[in-house]
């Protein structure tokens, strides 16, 4: 049975992720090839490896896990990195601000067994710029990286479900956008 991995995001605006690719190239450059390269920027809220047939089930669930909450303000400030130097990442001002929508929309999709098990929510939002960088990577991306700063500022309104077969080489492609009040 093919699995497919569904991935719910926030998207940023067209700037802040023409901006990412921008600075995703500019690693590739330098370091070579890394995981998430060819992904589109994104701050994941789940992950769940699943059957297509699943589909209109986690859709439902998002559906329902929106309701009630309104849009928000997202802060972007700074490049940094997780403590193990293996991603570099955008970091968010107030994380906090997802957390609701995030704990909602999970609990909801949580609702169906077949789906429970499989969710993986995230604990620590972030964009991600380079991710399962080797040491000797991870040294070169940071000289490259960190002279940047990067601040922004958007309203989030929606969340985005996109989708890829589990094989290397996919790529995602978006399925569905959920709404916020």
């Amino acid at each position: 049975m093919q699995l497919h991995r569904f991935l719910l995001t926030i998207l940023p605006s067209p700037a802040l992720s023409a901006e990412v690719d921008r600075l995703k190239a500019l690693v590739h450059e330098h370091v070579g090839s890394f995981s998430g390269r060819n992904t589109a920027p994104h701050i994941t809220l789940f992950f769940a490896d699943l059957p297509l047939e699943c589909e209109g089930d986690i859709c439902e669930g998002i559906a329902r896990g929106v309701v009630g909450h309104k849009g928000f303000m997202l802060r972007y400030n700074g490049i940094t990195h997780f403590p193990d130097k293996r991603t570099i990442y955008i970091d968010l001002v107030e994380k906090e601000v997802i957390a609701p929508v995030r704990s909602s929309i999970v609990s909801e999709v949580r609702n169906y067994p077949q789906l429970s098990e499989a969710i993986r929510e995230t604990d620590h939002p972030h964009l991600t710029i380079a991710a399962g960088l080797k040491p000797a990577q991870f040294e070169k991306a940071s000289e490259v990286l960190m002279p940047h700063e990067l601040r922004s500022e958007e309203q989030v309104t929606e969340v985005v479900l996109l989708r890829r077969e589990l094989r290397p080489g996919a790529r995602y492609e978006h399925v569905r956008t959920f709404p916020l009040e």
